[in-house]
């Protein structure tokens, strides 16, 4: 059996989405969630979903019964520490073989303490009595820019608190799910392994995109998806962008948008990637500190760098920011 958390939350809604491709692997799955509402859709198509109460060891160990293989998806509620905490503590006490942590290349900042939690948890992973572990730590997800697709329809512009020469290594989110999937399950069979792999034990991958990109490339390829080439690149104040995250909540056209994805997500068969073009929702406090604390470290450090994990797992090319942006260009054309 194989565990994910956080159903609810980005990432682990797109893992779940993302294995869910292979129809006879469903009931071999079981979900953790707080909130139901995005989970109905993984039950109707057999996927075993729990709500679940995160601070509640006695619920975690119902939860963990017969599970060998375990994904954390560290999400954005506020208490997500003593989460992932109390999640390794009953899984090493449940008998579970082995964890992919989903944890976050800013792991490595010792400076903000956003980033800094991806690293708490991680500790408490490496120390726990767990046979097998792996980490994986994914730079910037190209997806996050769906959050801005209503910016740049407005103002015909692309904001972001960096200059417009810093680079990123923005990582496809299709891309973390496959490394993954090859790290649960069996290549040929697709099928749940009794453990990972000896190879991946104890090892931290950092997953990024196949290159470098600075505002200018990103525009570059906004302009030629959309064909608008008026589009330009607007280095912001950290301030403005945390300003503009907050108030989606409240903007009437990206609510339009979330509850028309929230229906295709209902009756979505996963016989495609579907999951890589919804939103989910609006950003909750904590993902907007993270984003925010994420471009003041890279801007300060340069510590996005390109690395080939992902492609040597994979076995096969990530995908580009430029792909993201040819497969979303409706949802960037300014409006007229």
């Amino acid at each position: 059996m194989i565990l994910i958390t956080g159903a609810d939350d980005y990432i682990g809604h797109c893992v779940t989405s993302h294995l869910a491709r292979f129809e006879p692997l469903r009931s071999s799955l079981r979900v953790l969630c707080q909130n139901t509402q995005p989970c109905l859709n993984f039950a109707k198509h057999g996927i075993e979903v729990r709500q679940t109460d995160y601070q509640n060891p006695h619920n975690l160990s119902l939860a963990m019964r017969a599970v060998d293989l375990m994904v954390i998806a560290v999400g954005y509620e506020s208490d997500r520490v003593h989460h992932g905490k109390r999640l390794i503590e009953v899984a090493a006490r449940s008998g579970v073989q082995s964890i992919i942590l989903v944890s976050h290349v800013g792991a490595l900042s010792s400076e903000h303490e956003s980033l800094n939690h991806y690293a708490l948890i991680e500790e408490e992973l490496t120390n726990a009595d767990i046979p097998s572990w792996t980490i994986l730590r994914p730079d910037w997800i190209q997806q996050s820019f769906h959050l801005w697709t209503s910016y740049v329809e407005r103002h015909r512009r692309f904001a972001l608190p960096l200059p417009d020469d810093t680079e990123i290594c923005p990582l496809d989110i299709t891309d973390l799910c496959a490394v993954i999937e090859n790290l649960l399950l069996d290549k040929f069979t697709k099928q749940p392994l009794p453990i990972i792999d000896d190879h991946h034990n104890g090892q931290v991958y950092t997953l990024t995109g196949p290159k470098p990109v600075n505002g200018k490339d990103m525009i570059t390829y906004m302009r030629k998806a959309t064909g608008y080439s008026k589009l330009q690149y607007t280095p912001t104040r950290s301030m403005d962008t945390a300003f503009y995250l907050y108030n989606l909540r409240t903007d009437i056209w990206f609510d339009a948008r979330i509850k028309a994805e929230n229906r295709i997500i209902y009756h979505d068969e996963f016989d495609t990637y579907a999951y890589r073009r919804y939103v989910l929702g609006a950003p909750k406090a904590l993902q907007i500190k993270t984003y925010i604390d994420y471009f003041d470290w890279i801007h300060k450090t340069s510590s996005s760098i390109c690395v080939s994990h992902a492609n040597i797992i994979n076995d096969s090319p990530t995908r580009g920011i430029q792909d993201y942006f040819q497969e979303n260009a409706n949802q960037f054309k300014p409006r007229v």
